[in-house]
């Protein structure tokens, strides 16, 4: 049927969808972390602490997209378009 989607391609655009909200979720985390670990660096600034403190707000981007698609995964209905 035209109108019919099935299910492979539906789990598919919910997990990009879900993998985008992720990844934006990640990355306002990072900011937010980056932001968090200069306030508190001493000052004046040298490149460790700047680069640490990136490194590790990286580290929110893959956590934040494996958070998003757990949540696809724990959120999807049995029935999808079946």
């Amino acid at each position: 049927m035209p109108g019919k989607v099935n299910r492979e391609d539906e789990i598919k655009a919910r997990k990009a969808v879900a993998g985008k909200f992720g990844f934006t979720l990640g990355c306002i985390a990072a900011i937010a972390a980056v932001a968090i670990n200069l306030y508190r660096a001493p000052r004046p600034l040298a490149l460790a602490p700047v680069v640490l403190a990136v490194l590790m707000a990286a580290l929110n981007v893959p956590l934040g997209i494996a958070i998003g698609l757990l949540g696809e995964r724990l959120t999807r209905p049995t029935d999808l378009s079946s």
